[in-house]
């Protein structure tokens, strides 16, 4: 009974601490449950039609993509620039899949596993016309190939054997492009069913040909709207919005984007810099012109850590860069040149001609190793199978004895002169162009293996040289790069809005730079590289007015500053915005109507010449189905074309109201053109133009509906 009582005197503390147990037992679940979603959310590239796209998942559509071009370009790296232009197709393909897939879901349209079977049969896809599926004697697609890969590739697969990485990666292709087929084939299917709903008619189809194979000569004179000054019309802010309000479906942008002012600065080689550069080429160039022979050539090149290595065999001028190709033919053979500076490649050079000669371009040849229990075991074999070949044995027979194939290949100049070629690959190089149709030779290798060598074939002779050339770049020393970073990092800590920024850049020594229109999609801030961080600030955390913390960025040679001025929300642009655009096109068609009245009472080409400012020019093949180029305006003017296809011969037209001036002409001649018309045809192109035209506007709008969401700025 005390037992009981005491837990009765403490009730309401122990419902409290029961309560509280419960309320973080539960909130303990919802938390883990909310980090979850916000790891998943911070997980994210983008959205399409609310369906989220996982950081994963689209590095492995860049992947895919990136070993398409890998095996078409026969390439196993890519520049930034390149990586860039890769990743931007992968997301805009994966956007239009989706667009179009979803579409034809609601209208049923799907691709079988046998429409695809039937492509990659035929080979009828740009994704199947790679190096890899190609018949190598017809170049052309060859689908035995295909088949016969995919077999081996399963035998190594069921036998629970090594897969060759070359195997794997040919495997993933050929998955990713039966994804892209099917992707293919629906777009397709969807465009043929868009395309049935643009009809023509045969009136249309008989005005259009008319249109086109009517043309007329004129003799035009033209009232230039820049005849007339800036400030001889006005325009209101009555004026603007009339004329926004009249196009305003022209300024409609799909993306949220922002307007920024920054100041770059890219941090370059001082004087005391060029000086110390200067001095160790040519303590650099002195080194090489006391080489007494190509290795010693080759050591003062390695010391100088040139940007071009050497390799001790001949090559065409294509090797080197044009500041040393260009005097390659003038220098004499040891001769040392005089160090230079190349401003086009930022460069210090000098080079030593070691030797020039005619050597074949190409070289047909076939190789056997050479294998043996010991060093003794492999000469004696070597020996033995020259004796052999001397003495008319087959290439063939012998390389099969050694279970290789003997078979012949091509090697050109230009798959090793711009490699760095080690002492083996230079020795096997060498030794290969130093020998003649027919010759047959025994290689040992530094790395203890012999070959047999037969050239069987040498082509196209061509000059060649042996250089041992030094390239430095001319680059800042860190203490210069540290007193532009004190410099500029002073400036941003004195300056901390908008205002500060632009009154004292210019007293400082610097520009400030107005970026309209980033998006999320931009790889960086004015094509600086490396400005990822920057780019994030602009689009999460800044505010309208704010300026950034200063950025290194580049090459790690720019300093960068950021100040946010603008956001442009997705819908129509403002009318501040597009201001001084619509200023420009109001002054014009106020000059053009000026210049009309002053021309309205004309009433032949006699009387337009006598007009001030006027020019006469002759206009030949004018026709209503293409705008007509006018060179005194520098315009395409449609209205001249439509007037001039209903005046008759001999007659007088205008003026015409254009888009950059006023026209008056006469029409000296009208011609029919050859072509004969079919209305069958003619109605069928109208269709297919029509559909043609409206497509980017069908795709826009599904895009619009899609509410596409572009984050990869985050990540990459």
């Amino acid at each position: 009974m005390a037992a009981l009582q005491k837990i009765r005197s403490k009730g309401v503390l122990l419902v409290t601490v029961i309560a509280v147990a419960l309320f973080l037992f539960v909130a303990g679940d919802l938390f883990r449950g909310l980090e979850s979603i916000f790891q998943h959310s911070s997980q994210q590239v983008g959205e399409v039609s609310g369906k989220s796209v996982s950081i994963q998942d689209y590095q492995k559509m860049i992947e895919d993509l990136q070993t398409y071009y890998e095996i078409v370009q026969q390439k196993s790296s890519f520049s930034e620039d390149e990586l860039n232009r890769i990743k931007d197709e992968a997301w805009q393909t994966y956007v239009q899949s989706q667009l179009i897939q979803q579409q034809c879901e609601e209208l049923g349209l799907a691709v079988s596993d046998d429409e695809i079977s039937d492509v990659v049969k035929s080979g009828y896809s740009q994704m199947l016309q790679v190096p890899v599926f190609m018949n190598q004697e017809t170049n052309r697609y060859d689908y035995s190939m295909v088949n016969t890969f995919l077999t081996e590739y399963k035998k190594l697969k069921d036998a629970g054997s090594q897969v060759p990485e070359a195997y794997e990666k040919i495997y993933k292709y050929y998955l990713f492009a039966q994804r892209q087929i099917r992707d293919q084939l629906l777009t397709q299917k969807y465009q043929v069913l868009l395309s049935q709903s643009f009809l023509s008619n045969p009136v249309e189809a008989k005005l259009a040909f008319d249109s086109r194979s009517s043309e007329a000569d004129l003799l035009l004179a033209a009232l230039p709207a820049s005849s007339i000054k800036d400030d001889a019309v006005q325009v209101s802010d009555d004026d603007i919005k009339a004329k926004y309000n009249e196009d305003k479906e022209k300024y409609q942008q799909l993306i949220e984007t922002r307007d920024v002012k920054i100041i770059d600065i890219q941090v370059v080689a001082s004087q005391a810099d060029k000086t110390a550069a200067e001095t160790d080429l040519a303590e650099a160039a002195a080194k090489l012109a006391a080489a007494s022979n190509n290795t010693t050539a080759g050591n003062a090149v390695r010391q100088a850590t040139s940007l071009i290595p050497y390799s001790d065999v001949y090559k065409t001028k294509d090797a080197f860069p044009a500041m040393i190709s260009s005097g390659l033919d003038s220098v004499a053979v040891g001769t040392v040149t005089k160090p230079a500076f190349d401003a086009m490649t930022n460069t210090y050079y000098t080079y030593k001609v070691l030797g020039k000669t005619t050597q074949a371009d190409s070289v047909l040849f076939r190789q056997m190793g050479v294998i043996g229990k010991d060093e003794a075991d492999i000469a004696k074999k070597a020996d033995s199978i020259m004796t052999a070949l001397s003495t008319g044995a087959a290439f063939k027979d012998i390389a099969k004895k050694y279970n290789q194939t003997g078979d012949s290949a091509w090697i050109a100049t230009s798959q090793f002169e711009n490699a760095a070629l080690d002492a083996d690959n230079t020795l096997f190089i060498s030794t290969l162009y130093n020998m003649n149709a027919g010759e047959t030779k025994k290689l040992k290798l530094d790395n203890g293996s012999t070959i047999i060598l037969q050239v069987m074939k040498t082509v196209h002779p061509v000059t060649k040289y042996n250089v041992a050339a030094i390239v430095k770049e001319l680059r800042f020393s860190d203490d210069t790069y540290s007193k532009e970073y004190n410099k500029f990092s002073s400036f941003v800590a004195a300056n901390t809005t908008l205002e500060q920024v632009e009154a004292n850049a210019a007293k400082n020594g610097y520009t400030v730079r107005p970026i309209e229109d980033l998006t999320t999609a931009s790889h960086g801030i004015a094509n600086i590289r490396a400005t990822r961080d920057a780019l994030k600030w602009v689009f999460e955390e800044a505010k309208v007015g704010n300026v950034s913390q200063l950025y290194e960025c580049g090459n790690n040679d720019h300093l960068l500053l950021v100040v946010l001025t603008g956001i442009n929300e997705a819908g129509y642009r403002s009318v501040d915005k597009l201001k001084d655009q619509l200023t420009d096109e109001i002054k014009k068609e106020k000059k053009v109507e000026k210049l009309y009245e002053s021309a309205k009472n004309v009433k032949s080409i006699a009387e337009a010449q006598k007009l001030k400012d006027v020019v006469v020019d002759t206009v030949k093949h004018v026709s209503f189905s293409a705008p007509t180029f006018i060179a005194a305006t520098t315009s395409s003017e449609p209205l001249v074309s439509a007037v001039a296809a209903k005046t008759a011969k001999g007659a007088f037209a205008g003026p015409v109201k254009g888009n950059n001036g006023v026209y008056m002409f006469q029409v000296l001649n009208k011609t029919q053109t050859s072509e004969k018309f079919d209305a069958k045809s003619e109605q069928s192109t109208l269709a297919m133009n029509n559909f043609r035209n409206a497509s980017s506007a069908i795709i826009n709008a599904l895009y619009l509906k899609a509410n596409v969401k572009d984050n990869r700025y985050k990540f990459f």
